[in-house]
């Protein structure tokens, strides 16, 4: 649960089991070190201006800092936005369900990421369930055949 958004309203946010195996480790890590914080992820011990459970305040400095220690350069965590994006349109996700994903307010802002479907179009029509034979011809003015199988 988003209660801090954009939009100034409380949101949910669906996550797969690989994303509720870490919300469930990150919670067990909270129990064991400062059972008494509200917060998922936290100052792990105490440092000037923020002390142990404390919330963290500056994520983009934290992720920045978590990629410098694994030796990860010009990489921000927005990029990971891109990311999840453009791994769900290659996946098969449509640009609806991207956009309502992305909390974008049109599916508009999420057409950037069509050009990774360029199959998608083509699929869904192979989802209709039926399949046509052509009676070909070489003759433009000859009318073709279309027989349902």
């Amino acid at each position: 649960r988003l209660e801090e958004t954009k939009s100034g309203d409380w949101q949910t946010v669906p996550i797969n089991e690989a994303a509720r195996q870490v919300l469930k480790r990150r919670l067990a890590f909270r129990a064991t070190l400062c059972p008494s914080s509200p917060y998922v992820f936290f100052h792990e011990k105490n440092r000037p201006g923020a002390k142990l459970g404390d919330r963290i305040q500056n994520l983009r400095r934290s992720f920045a800092r978590a990629c410098v220690q694994v030796g990860i350069t010009n990489f921000t965590i927005h990029d990971l936005r891109h990311t999840f994006a453009s791994w769900l349109v290659m996946n098969g996700t449509t640009l609806f369900e991207v956009s309502k994903l992305l909390r974008h307010s049109s599916v508009t802002m999420t057409e950037i990421y069509a050009h990774l479907a360029p199959d998608q179009l083509h699929d869904a029509v192979g989802k209709l369930g039926f399949t046509a034979q052509f009676q070909h011809s070489d003759d433009d003015k000859k009318n073709v055949a279309l027989k349902m199988v």
